[in-house]
């Protein structure tokens, strides 16, 4: 439910809409005047890196001649006066770069806005601006790691720029993508005051909060992760812990909703079930898989997953009758299923 390759499978069901084609020209631009505003900022402190560093060279250097005591001490008045006024411009450095980052959010919503044909009193008019900000937020992903590309003929660092590159601005695209996620949802729900039963405005809502509590998913604990990119250590803190669930709590009640108007959706419950795994409550997920279950009879995943479920949840019994339900159908991966017997820990589950 909550990982990148969900929020590419959302955004292919409306990457050919007639909304995202005034999207879609205004990305690439907002992109490279955001690799402008954190290279700038990133050049500010180099300065005044390099600026002090000459400085204590300088201090260093005339020490070991024994200039006179009066210089010396010039010399050093002049290294805590470049500290001090590092550290305050420092700061106002900082809230500048958070300043531009909201301005450029705002900007690209106006751009997008322009494109659009719809009044803003149009229930398109909210669909617009929060595709924009969806498709805006998944074209950030993984852009930490090359804000500062590796040149050509240094290729056998790449791997460390890139942790730099990582280390510098995971923070700034975090909050810039969780800013946009946020507006996207806000749209969402003004969607849904508009038009209260509208499935389609539950369902977008729905995926806007599984979008946003992906941010705070540690992409290393996903099943069948393939990105194996460095993450900072102390990215995915216990506050994101919190969030997420709040969040994917949120997402619950909306597919929740999704499934009183439409009971026999299998895509309701898959993502109920998807929500249920990430928030670990093995009882719920096994019920929304029993409904897919009787919802799509042939949908062998389906069956495994459910039996995997069973065996982990002590319910081996059940967990054998999927086996030989898979076993009988020539299911490739029922004798997967068959080493999860045992799973069940007692001490795990008091």
């Amino acid at each position: 439910m909550t990982t990148h390759a969900f929020e590419k499978e959302y955004l292919e069901n409306f990457n050919d809409s007639l909304f995202n084609r005034g999207i879609k020209p205004n990305i690439n631009p907002s992109i490279n005047e955001l690799k402008k505003i954190l290279r700038s900022h990133v050049l500010f402190n180099i300065l005044f890196i390099l600026l002090l560093s000459t400085e204590i060279i300088y201090f260093v250097i005339h020490l070991a001649f024994f200039i006179q005591t009066f210089v010396l001490a010039i010399h050093l008045a002049i290294i805590f006066a470049t500290i001090f006024c590092y550290f305050s411009l420092h700061m106002y450095a900082n809230n500048k770069k958070i300043e531009k980052l909201a301005q450029l959010k705002s900007l690209f919503l106006q751009k997008c806005e322009k494109r659009s044909s719809f009044s803003k009193d149009q229930l398109n008019h909210h669909r617009t601006i929060a595709e924009s900000c969806c498709e805006f937020a998944a074209e950030l992903h993984g852009l930490e790691y090359t804000i500062f590309p590796c040149p050509n003929w240094c290729q056998f660092l790449s791997l460390s720029i890139e942790k730099i590159n990582c280390f510098l601005f995971w923070h700034d695209l975090h909050l810039l993508k969780e800013t946009l996620l946020q507006s996207c949802i806000d749209e969402h729900i003004k969607l849904v005051r508009l038009e209260p039963i509208d499935l389609e405005a539950h369902a977008g809502l729905a995926n806007a909060y599984v979008m946003l509590s992906g941010l705070y998913v540690d992409p290393r604990t996903v099943e069948g992760l393939d990105d194996d990119r460095w993450i900072p250590p102390n990215k995915y803190n216990p506050s994101f812990k919190s969030k997420f669930r709040t969040i994917a709590e949120r997402a619950i009640e909306e597919f929740k909703i999704l499934s009183d108007y439409a009971p026999n959706d299998p895509w309701v419950h898959a993502q109920l079930a998807f929500s249920y795994h990430d928030l670990q409550m093995p009882n719920e997920e096994i019920k929304e898989y029993e409904t897919l279950i009787k919802l799509c009879p042939e949908d062998k995943e389906t069956f495994f997953k459910l039996g995997k479920l069973y065996f982990e949840q002590g319910e081996n019994a059940k967990g054998l009758q999927i086996y030989e339900i898979l076993k009988q159908a020539n299911y490739k991966k029922a004798e997967n299923l068959i080493l999860f017997y045992g799973a069940y820990s007692a001490s795990t589950h008091i």
